[in-house]
C-alpha cells in the first residue's frame, strides 16, 4: 500500500524545508534582526510578569489596605480630608510614566535597586460637580486655577482651607506666582522622614484591586475604601481668616486653592500620622516617606516572604466632573464608557509658567479606558521600551516615560490595528517607539493628545537623553538582553540599595 506523501514526502518523515525567508526582518539602523527582539521582549515579559500577571497577591492588598488607613488617620487628624473618597490606583509610579506632572524634580528612586514594584495613587481633596465658573481653564498652558467662594451650602470653605490658599488670579490669566518647586514652611519642617521600623494597626478596607493584567496596564481601583474606625489625632484649626476677602468682593480677586500648599498640608499631615505609628508584627513597615514636586512618595515593606519593598506616590487631587469643550475625541478606541466623562487637577511640577496656584490638567481615567484598548502585542513593546528607558531617566527630571507613553496612543491612530496586533511585530514597534521619543526629544515637544494645541515639553535634559538614547537605539538586542538579566535579579525580590538611609 502506497504511503500517503505531504508535499512529495512521506508523512511520518521530517517536514519539508520552509521557503528561505526574504532579508526584511532586519533593522536597518542597528541589523537586528527583529525576530530576535520579539522574542527577547516576550522573554522579558516572562521575567517582569506582563503575561496574565502580576496577580494581586496578598503583599499587594496588604499594602493597599496600609495606605488606605495611613490616609483614614489622616482623615482623623484634619476632617478636612474627605472620609470617603473614589481612589484611583494606577499601575506604576510617577517615574514610569503614569502622570504628566512636566519635568519636575521625581527623587533618586529607581525600580530594582530601591524598589520591587510602583504605584501611583490619586487621591481627591477636592470635588467639583462640573465646569463652573470656580474653575478657570487656560487649556493653552494646560493649566487651571480654583476660585474658592467663602460660603458653599453654607459651609465656610474659605474658612477652612485658609492655609492653602495662594493669589488671586485676576482674568484667570495671571501667570505672575510662586514656582512650584519653591518649598513652603511645612516643607522645611517635614521635608523628609523616614522610619526605620514603624507599623500600623490596620482596618481591613472593603475595596480590592482588580484582577489580572495585562502587559502594561494599570492596576485600578475605582471603588472607595470603608470608613475607618476613629482613632485619636489631632485636629488642624483654621488660620485666622481676617484675611479673606468678603462675599461682595467680584469674583475675580477670590483667593485660589493653591497646589504647592495642598501638597505640603498633604504631606506634613502624612508626616504627622507616620510619627505616631504603632509597630505591628505581620503588617506592612513604613520605611521611607518624602515630598517631591506635588507628591508623596512612601516605601512599604512587606512582611513576607517573599520580602517586597513597594513604591507609592501618593497624589491629592481635585476631581472635576464632565469634560473639558476643547479636549479631543479619539475615533480608534471608539466611544468611552459614560463614567470617564471627568478629569482631575494635579499639582503639576513644570515651571513654564511659573504657577504656583495653578493646576495642571490630568487625565488618567481616559488613558485607563484608551489602554484597556490597544492591541497586547503594543502594549509588550511599549512595556520593553520603558523597561529600556528606565535606567536613562533614572534621577533626572526628564519627562520621557510619560511622552513615551502618550506616542503610544498617536501610534494606535496613525498605524492599522492588524498591523499592531501581530505578535511578530513587536520588536518593529519598540523600535519604532524609541524612534518616535528620539524625535520628540530632538524637536523638545510632543503634541498632546487631549487637548489640540497644547504640547508637552521634554524638558531641559531632552539632549542628552537623546544622545543615550542613539547610543541604545545601535544595540537594542544587548539592551534588551540586560533588561531580561535585570528583570531575573529583581525576581528574587528585596530592594538591593538603600534610600535615604531608609531599613530595607
Amino acid at each position: 500500500m502506497a504511503s500517503a506523501v505531504w508535499g512529495g514526502a512521506p508523512w511520518w518523515g521530517p517536514p519539508p524545508p520552509a521557503p528561505a525567508r526574504p532579508l526584511t526582518d532586519i533593522d536597518f539602523c542597528s541589523g537586528a534582526q527583529l525576530r530576535e527582539l520579539t522574542q527577547l521582549i516576550q522573554e522579558l515579559g516572562v521575567q517582569e510578569s506582563w503575561s496574565n500577571g502580576p496577580k494581586p497577591g496578598p503583599d499587594l492588598l496588604q499594602a493597599k489596605d496600609f495606605v488606605f488607613s495611613l490616609l483614614g488617620l489622616v482623615h482623623r487628624r484634619d476632617p478636612r480630608f474627605p472620609p470617603q473618597a473614589e481612589l484611583l490606583l494606577l499601575r506604576g509610579g510617577i517615574r514610569e510614566g503614569s502622570l504628566d506632572l512636566g519635568p519636575a524634580p521625581l527623587g533618586p528612586y529607581a525600580r530594582g535597586p530601591h524598589y520591587d514594584a510602583g504605584f501611583t495613587l490619586l487621591v481627591p481633596v477636592f470635588s467639583l460637580d462640573g465646569t463652573g465658573p470656580e474653575l478657570q481653564l487656560d487649556l493653552e498652558s494646560c493649566y487651571a486655577w480654583l476660585l474658592l467662594p467663602e460660603l458653599e451650602c453654607g459651609t465656610p470653605v474659605r474658612e477652612a482651607w485658609q492655609d492653602c490658599l495662594g493669589p488671586p488670579v485676576p482674568g484667570g490669566c495671571d501667570s505672575s506666582h510662586r514656582n512650584d518647586n519653591e518649598e513652603s514652611p511645612a516643607d522645611q519642617l517635614h521635608g523628609y522622614v523616614t522610619e526605620p521600623e514603624p507599623q500600623v494597626s490596620l482596618e481591613k478596607s472593603s475595596s480590592d484591586v482588580s484582577g489580572p493584567e495585562s502587559p502594561g496596564r494599570d492596576v485600578t481601583d475605582f471603588g472607595s475604601p470603608a470608613p475607618l474606625k476613629t482613632l485619636s489625632g489631632d485636629v488642624t484649626q483654621p488660620a485666622d481668616p481676617s484675611g479673606v476677602p468678603k462675599p461682595s468682593e467680584a469674583r475675580e480677586v477670590w483667593p485660589t486653592l493653591c497646589p504647592a500648599q495642598v501638597a505640603a498640608w498633604f504631606f506634613a499631615s502624612l508626616a504627622a500620622v507616620a510619627e505616631d505609628l504603632i509597630p505591628v508584627p505581620g503588617a506592612p513597615r513604613l520605611v521611607h516617606a518624602a515630598r517631591h514636586a506635588g507628591f508623596t512618595t512612601v516605601l512599604l515593606a512587606t512582611p513576607g516572604p517573599p520580602r517586597r519593598l513597594l513604591l507609592f506616590d501618593l497624589i491629592p487631587v481635585v476631581s472635576v466632573a464632565g469634560w473639558p469643550k476643547e479636549a479631543r475625541s479619539h475615533s480608534w478606541a471608539g466611544p468611552l464608557a459614560p463614567g470617564s466623562a471627568s478629569f482631575y487637577l494635579v499639582p503639576g511640577g513644570s515651571t513654564e509658567r511659573s504657577g504656583a496656584s495653578g493646576w495642571q490638567l490630568c487625565f488618567a481615567r481616559q488613558e485607563l479606558a484608551l489602554k484597556a484598548r490597544i492591541p497586547e502585542p503594543l502594549l509588550q513593546a511599549h512595556a520593553a521600551a520603558q523597561a529600556l528607558l528606565r535606567p536613562l531617566v533614572a534621577g533626572t527630571r526628564a519627562a520621557a516615560p510619560y511622552l513615551l507613553r502618550t506616542l503610544l496612543y498617536w501610534a494606535c491612530e496613525r498605524l492599522p490595528a492588524l498591523y499592531l496586533a501581530r505578535p511578530e511585530n513587536a520588536g518593529a514597534c519598540c523600535l519604532g517607539l524609541l524612534d518616535d521619543l528620539g524625535r520628540v526629544l530632538e524637536a523638545g515637544a510632543l503634541p498632546h493628545y487631549f487637548l489640540s494645541g497644547r504640547k508637552l515639553r521634554a524638558g531641559d535634559g531632552a539632549t542628552a537623553l537623546r544622545e543615550a538614547l542613539a547610543r541604545l537605539r545601535g544595540d537594542p538586542a544587548g539592551a534588551l538582553r540586560a533588561a531580561v538579566e535585570e528583570a531575573k535579579a529583581a525576581r528574587k525580590g528585596g530592594g538591593l540599595a538603600g534610600v535615604g538611609g531608609g531599613v530595607h
